[in-house]
């Protein structure tokens, strides 16, 4: 899950964001401490690109193989008007608990204005569906 601010900065526009990983068992329970990035540029058109810190998940956020991960990832999207959907490619390496290149990944956020009642999760920018629970 990720809270997504934007603010004014320079004559334009940023954005910050806090992630908090989910259990995996049901993508819907906080698990282990939140992380804040940002403030990142947003570009006239709503592209960016967010070159994030390293990041550790805990291993019940891990719905492949439930261990501990951490990695330095690069999020190039774009934050769709009016805000309500944010997608686009993932970049940069996996180092816990197996050494993986994420070239050809891909994200997707999407705005929950109930959260007892959560949209279908999607993987990316065409709104693919996540895997079955």
């Amino acid at each position: 899950m990720a809270d997504l601010t934007t603010e004014a900065s320079d004559g334009g526009l940023s954005f910050s964001m806090t992630f908090q990983p989910l259990e995996a068992a049901d993508r819907r329970t906080p698990t282990g401490p939140s992380v804040g990035v940002g403030p990142y540029a947003l570009s006239e058109d709503g592209t960016f690109a967010a070159e994030l810190p390293t990041i550790v998940v805990p291993g019940n956020a891990n719905p492949i193989s439930g261990s501990e991960l951490e990695a330095t990832i690069t999020l190039s999207g774009r934050l769709c008007a009016p805000a309500d959907f944010v997608c686009g490619d993932v970049t940069g390496t996996v180092t816990r608990p197996i050494s993986l290149d994420l070239k050809g990944s891909t994200f997707a956020m999407e705005r929950i204005t109930d959260p007892s009642s959560y949209p279908a999760a999607v993987i990316n920018c065409k709104k693919d569906p996540a895997r079955p629970l």
